[in-house]
């Protein structure tokens, strides 16, 4: 059992490149990534920081904050966005046991968690952005005042080779 809830997409690779005895396709991989990310985080006009990136659910007015040991986190970290730490104190859900890549919060903590200057939307397209601008518990906010939700695509969900280039994409056309 791998637990990859405090990796890189690329530690796992690593990993599971020894495991099967293909280290020589994981290392490839992941240096082709890395000749992608270089010159787009050379290029890139970054948002306002610091940023939050989440996965949204609508339905019940909750996300799952990406922490900067989880993968989403530390490829942000790694383009050079800054992400938004937490405010102390603030309660958190343990329904999905003790986590290190996310942080639940719904209810009356949803907005104090949401305190980024621009939010970055895993596993959600653009509905779950107008949902997120459509909550007036939310409207307050200076990332959905200023029109800053950026949905990354609803494979983003957990990282791979194959959705961490569709980000880099995404990312591109964003702020490239």
């Amino acid at each position: 059992v791998i637990n990859y809830d405090d990796k890189s997409w690329q530690t796992l690779l690593t990993q599971l490149g020894q495991i099967t005895g293909h280290e020589q396709q994981a290392s490839a991989r992941i240096a082709d990534f890395n000749k992608q990310l270089v010159p787009l985080k050379e290029k890139m006009k970054l948002p306002p920081q610091p940023v939050t990136a989440l996965v949204y659910t609508a339905a019940a007015h909750s996300a799952n904050i990406w922490t900067p040991a989880s993968a989403q986190g530390q490829m942000l970290e790694q383009l050079g966005f800054s992400l938004a730490t937490l405010p102390g104190g603030l309660p958190a859900s343990h329904s999905q046991g003790k986590r290190h890549d996310i942080v639940q919060l719904g209810g009356e903590n949803l907005a104090a968690g949401l305190n980024g200057q621009s939010l970055f939307l895993f596993a959600g397209d653009q509905k779950d952005a107008d949902a997120i601008y459509a909550n007036p518990l939310l409207a307050h906010l200076p990332a959905v005042a200023g029109k800053r939700v950026y949905p990354l695509g609803t494979e983003t969900f957990r990282l791979d080779y194959y959705s961490a280039l569709l980000v880099l994409q995404r990312l591109s056309s964003l702020f490239g």
